[in-house]
């Protein structure tokens, strides 16, 4: 992980902002399917780079908590929330290894969690089912070889246990692209 921080830092080092500015065009989209007012807004941003995107949150009236591996990206975060007005919640920390006591509405991360270490896999997403609230949502991008041919989703009632409860399950066919 060194390697990948070492790399982000550098570009991450400059005045002008490696991403640039303009949020990414899924957060409003985020937001509006929460059916929330943007005020009652928890969200987490798990590797907010340079902070384009937790800013804008913060912009709509979202209570934004934001990380980074980078020292670099968590200055220029901090700074851009400074010059517009907007408070967040930035800190550095490791996708691997970070820890938040909190529970969130909305949990996103782009190209970040591609980072996680094998073993980090499964312990990750069990932080993140408790950290999500009841109802809340989660997005995640991830850079990938594969090309999604088809994808199937059922919601069904299982009684298992005699215990009523609902299952959601994906099914996914991808071509490897490379």
């Amino acid at each position: 992980m060194d390697y990948f921080r070492t790399q982000y830092e550098k570009c991450y080092e400059g005045d002008e902002y490696y991403w640039g500015l303009e949020p990414a065009a899924f957060l409003d989209g985020l937001v509006e399917i929460t059916a929330k007012k943007p005020t009652e807004l928890k969200v987490l941003d798990i590797g907010c780079g340079e902070g384009k995107d937790a800013v804008y949150m913060a912009e709509l009236g979202c209570d934004v908590t934001a990380f980074d591996i980078t020292e670099s990206g968590i200055r220029k975060a901090k700074m851009l929330a400074e010059k517009r007005g907007v408070e967040i919640n930035a800190f550095v920390a490791d996708v691997n290894d970070f820890s938040i006591d909190d529970k969130f509405d909305i949990i996103y991360s782009t190209g970040t969690i591609q980072y996680l270490f094998d073993d980090r896999i499964e312990p990750f997403f069990e932080k993140i089912k408790e950290m999500v609230n009841v109802g809340g949502h989660v997005y995640f991008n991830v850079f990938v070889d594969w090309e999604i041919c088809k994808m199937d989703e059922i919601i069904f009632e299982d009684n298992s246990a005699g215990i009523l409860h609902y299952h959601c399950m994906d099914t996914v066919i991808a071509k490897r692209r490379q």
